[in-house]
């Protein structure tokens, strides 16, 4: 009978604890809605009363390294000359560290991409180290194969993403240049990852490339994605920047694009404003912010105002912020950006439809943070580390 009391007692204090963490979770999450909220009507307002180089960046892309061990065949950065000129050698992860406190200084969102993330094998400490930094919105976009091999990974991360352009196994391979099994292999890691999303707190996203390769192979992509709560993001293929031509006198392209546009429309996992979408799959014109979201070599270089223009390049280890390197290509180049805005590159596409749609950017960014977009879920990792960090600033004090 004891005992028996004794693990009822046990049970009613877990669910305290547990009820205690959820609201430490969702009110840090609310305060970083606030944050973000504060932060774009700033930028609205600076691009209202024509001061865009006035803007405050919201996120940084960091291309963590240039090594890839996939070779797909509409990769851009293959034949990226900027990208290629970069020396071989990634930072190493005490210069890591340093670059992500200077970084953190002006962002508090921050997207790995590369290259492929998962070949650094201090991946995991460096997602780690942005935490103890307090980084607010963590992606990471991977080709998959090496999650088994860093599934801690997941522990960090807001948004893990996932390239994946059919589900068709042998054109894939094709597609990605890998050895034949290698996509079979990744679905069943998508599947796995899938299954732990509200164990581990992410929000997995398959990102599909359309091309003239897989139009017909999305539409069983998308009832995958649906099927398996995995949210679906798809972009046009591009050359140099800008879509191919194959799709912009396709039919077909246009009749997938209005079955992806209806259903992001109707609530189905589809990332994004239907406006972002809308202006990323039909290339409609566009404004460009490009400040707002710094791009960041793996080098520690920052191409300013961007990777497109490429006007400047200053190495962040040395500026010392992001503010720093924008006030210096605004002396050597000029504060005006003349952009023709005719790039369709996803971080700029999101950032403009966000400046000009004020109300639903907030919306979507109080959504990003209060429900990871799909799932609304807590998590011990980051209870543990909001736990750690209330815990630090009472010792400071």
């Amino acid at each position: 009978m004891k005992k028996s009391k004794g693990n009822t007692l046990k049970r009613v204090k877990g669910v305290i604890t547990l009820k205690k963490k959820s609201m430490l979770v969702k009110l840090e999450e609310f305060k970083q809605a606030m944050y973000f909220s504060r932060k774009f009507l700033y930028n609205w307002m600076k691009i209202k009363t024509n001061h865009p180089a006035e803007l405050d960046p919201i996120f940084a892309l960091y291309l963590v390294t240039k090594r890839c061990n996939f070779r797909c065949k509409y990769c851009y950065a293959e034949t990226n000359d900027r990208i290629n000129s970069i020396a071989p050698d990634d930072l190493d992860f005490a210069q890591n560290v340093e670059l992500l406190r200077i970084m953190r200084k002006d962002v508090s969102n921050i997207y790995f991409s590369g290259g492929e993330p998962l070949l650094r094998n201090d991946m995991v400490d460096i997602l780690k180290t942005c935490r103890e930094l307090n980084y607010h919105v963590l992606s990471l976009t991977t080709n998959g194969i090496l999650l088994p091999k860093k599934p801690e990974v997941a522990d960090y991360l807001d948004y893990l993403t996932i390239s994946l352009d059919t589900l068709d196994e042998a054109k894939n391979d094709e597609l990605s240049g890998v050895r034949a099994g290698t996509t079979a292999k990744l679905i069943g890691i998508i599947k796995e990852f899938a299954a732990v999303q509200k164990e581990k707190g992410f929000t997995l996203l398959i990102n599909a490339v359309i091309g003239e390769h897989n139009i017909p192979d999305i539409y069983d992509l998308m009832e995958f994605c649906f099927k398996y709560d995995i949210g679906l993001s798809v972009i046009g293929q591009m050359e140099n920047f800008h879509p191919i031509p194959y799709l912009r006198d396709n039919p077909e392209y246009f009749k997938l694009v209005d079955h992806i546009l209806d259903c992001n429309r109707k609530g189905y996992p589809v990332l994004g404003m239907p406006q972002f979408n809308e202006t990323m799959l039909m290339f409609r014109d566009h404004s460009c912010f490009p400040l707002l979201i710094p791009t960041v070599y793996p080098n520690g270089d920052l191409l300013y105002p961007c990777e497109v223009l490429n006007r400047r390049r200053y190495n962040l280890l040395e500026t010392g912020s992001i503010r720093e390197a924008y006030r210096r290509g605004q002396e050597d180049v000029g504060a005006k950006i003349e952009c023709p805005g005719e790039c369709y590159l996803p971080a700029f596409i999101m950032a403009s439809c966000f400046m000009e749609q004020p109300f639903s950017a907030i919306k979507q960014g109080i959504k990003l943070k209060m429900g990871n977009c799909y799932n609304q879920h807590i998590t011990e990792n980051k209870a543990k580390a909001i736990e750690q960090k209330t815990a630090s600033s009472k010792q400071a004090v």
